[in-house]
């Protein structure tokens, strides 16, 4: 890292309530600045999150910045350069303390926070619902925009599609950073204050970077220190959401005084009154709700408004889109307005503006949709091998991710980081590295020790060329390594319902059950297995499992040996089998064996 020479910091007051005469910008200068008072703290990672930057530096008691730094209530923008080179671009914290400098001089200690630290924690919206559902790049620029953040030219660009609704709630930070989080990934900020994005992957740790005793230094006696985490994970169970899109879909239906006449509604509405979906309100009721600032709008939820159980069923809806309307009313002073509210809301707004009373005898919306297909989950290997209440097993549910292959990804993200990234570490060198990029260390000089870490903060300062790094072991990750997937809930009957249109696929109401049965227990000591597993297949509650061709299943095994379990699994034992024997020579140990069926395309 360059020893700083002439350091300045470059400050513009937001707020607009400076006394008068006094500039909205202001350059503090070298003298000014408390020599080797300048400590920089920049972290990438907090375990799989992303973490903030820092600047702290004190300011000489007669720097004329001080009296409007502690004056103004704004946001201060901060720039701190040395020379031409921009070093950290950010904005002041609102805590200051005074202090002794190391000269025995009063001086003003200020921190400068990350453009992030400041900005993400706006409201992304101010009401309402949002859907994002694009690529996680887009998603970003909005969010970005809507903090007012500068996306940096060359920031890594994530294709993966996200589909969530958030509420006014959620402020930037909390969308950016768990979206990231679930894609693998996380944000921070470069010296002009411009966003980022970091991919948290080690896919190897070959041809890397090496520092040795002639790049590591000693500071109080230690080159390395080690830290162990008390807990560790060593397994992770995701869950996910599928989702399915349908359009021209039946939303809303209104049958306010639906009888054999009015097949639809037959709803009256007197002169001059409003409907919002909700209840009916008078002229001067309806006047009244516009201007009360306090009341929120009524926002009516999309539902299965036909009753139809063949494409949605009883399945969430999340998000509507071209909204379409059919209205009928006896008078065409009776007017209807249907509109998309946000995510899975409308907004409704019918008016009687004639004379007499009238009735509205059907309100009905149409729209795209996009729901929740079933509810899935993704093990790791090592998972299958842990209680659901264990203490090693990580749990989680993504909101953003609706795939499996995302979903693989992000759990064996999750179990290898936990299970390799236990140990923490702390060294110093002259070497700028890079946070985020792996390195080998070798500590020929004192302990031996040979390890391969990521380093994720680092810290220096003005007075001194040496970098004080912290880091945790790492290892090669497979983040495409075999995971096993379990459907846990449909969200619709599990028997069949009522016929669709004749030909439609799907007509008879199917709902598929998969199950396996020993013959002799579930549970083995290993010198003493010996059963049959058998899968059997239901639709609806009919056995189908004799009419299935055995090409659709093939057998699986989790233990404590992964390179055994892909021998055992290409086996000709485990492929095209209804059923399988099992002895100890099937088994390593603790040994899961489960079953997958193709059922893409199946014809009864």
């Amino acid at each position: 890292m360059p020893t700083i020479t002439n350091p300045t910091l470059a400050l513009t007051f937001l707020g607009n309530d400076l006394e008068t005469g006094h500039p909205a910008t202001r350059t503090i200068t070298r003298g000014d600045i408390t020599y080797r008072s300048i400590t920089f703290r920049h972290q990438l990672l907090n375990g799989l999150k992303p973490s903030s930057n820092q600047v702290t530096l004190q300011l000489d008691k007669g720097c004329p910045g001080i009296e409007d730094i502690i004056a103004t209530d704004g946001d201060i923008r901060a720039v701190l350069k040395d020379g031409t080179r921009t070093l950290f671009t950010g904005y002041l914290s609102t805590n200051y303390s005074w202090s002794v400098s190391a000269t025995g001089e009063r001086a003003l200690d200020i921190t400068l926070e990350d453009t992030g630290t400041r900005l993400l924690g706006k409201a992304f919206i101010p009401s309402g619902q949002h859907l994002f559902n694009c690529s996680a790049s887009t998603a970003i620029t909005q969010i970005c925009a809507a903090a007012g953040i500068t996306v940096a030219q060359g920031c890594t660009y994530i294709a993966d599609t996200v589909t969530n609704t958030v509420d006014s709630s959620k402020t930037c930070r909390d969308i950016l950073d768990q979206m990231l989080y679930e894609l693998g990934h996380v944000h921070h900020f470069d010296e002009e204050g411009k966003l980022l994005v970091y991919r948290v992957d080690c896919t190897s740790t070959e041809g890397i970077p090496t520092l040795d005793k002639d790049d590591l230094y000693v500071v109080g006696g230690k080159a390395i220190t080690l830290g162990k985490k008390i807990r560790q994970y060593k397994s992770a169970r995701v869950s996910f959401t599928r989702l399915g899109e349908a359009s021209g879909y039946l939303i809303y239906r209104n049958t306010t005084g639906k009888g054999d006449g009015h097949p639809y509604c037959n709803m009256r509405l007197a002169p001059g009154e409003h409907f919002d979906g909700a209840e009916v309100f008078s002229p001067s009721e309806w006047e009244d709700s516009l201007s009360d600032s306090f009341r929120e709008p009524a926002l009516i939820g999309a539902c299965n408004a036909g009753s139809e159980i063949s494409v949605v069923g009883s399945n969430e809806i999340i998000a509507v889109s071209n909204v379409t309307s059919e209205f009928t009313a006896q008078s065409g002073s009776v007017s209807c307005s249907i509109k998309s509210a946000g995510g899975p809301y409308l907004k409704i707004e019918a008016h009687n503006s004639g004379g007499l009373p009238y009735h509205i005898t059907r309100m009905d919306a149409y729209a795209n949709i996009i729901y929740v297909r079933d509810t899935n989950i993704v093990r790791t290997r090592d998972a299958l091998l842990e209680a659901e209440n264990s203490d090693n097993l990580l749990k989680e549910e993504l909101g953003f991710v609706h795939t499996r292959e995302l979903a693989q990804r992000h759990a064996n993200l999750l179990g290898q980081y936990h299970k390799y990234c236990n140990s923490q570490y702390a060294f110093f060198s002259k070497r700028d590295l890079e946070l985020g990029a792996a390195v080998r260390i070798i500590d020929n000089a004192f302990s031996g020790l040979v390890v391969t870490v990521l380093p994720t903060a680092k810290s220096y300062t003005d007075g001194s060329d040496v970098i004080a790094y912290q880091a945790v072991g790492i290892s090669a990750f497979d983040l495409t390594a075999q995971t096993y997937l379990q459907t846990i809930g449909r969200g619709k009957n599990d028997t069949a319902g009522p016929p669709g249109l004749p030909g439609s696929r799907g007509d008879d109401g199917k709902s598929f059950t998969v199950t396996i049965e020993s013959s002799n227990g579930s549970a083995f000591r290993l010198e003493d297995i010996s059963t049959t597993l058998r899968c059997r297949i239901f639709i609806n509650t009919t056995e189908v499992t004799d009419t299935t061709d055995a090409s659709r299943f093939r057998w699986r095994r989790a233990s404590a040996d992964p390179a055994g379990d892909e021998r055992w699994e290409t086996s000709s034992k485990a492929i095209a089998h209804k059923s399988v024997s099992i002895t100890p020579q099937d088994c390593s140990g603790r040994t899961v064996f489960s079953c997958e069926v193709d059922l893409s395309g199946y014809e009864a």
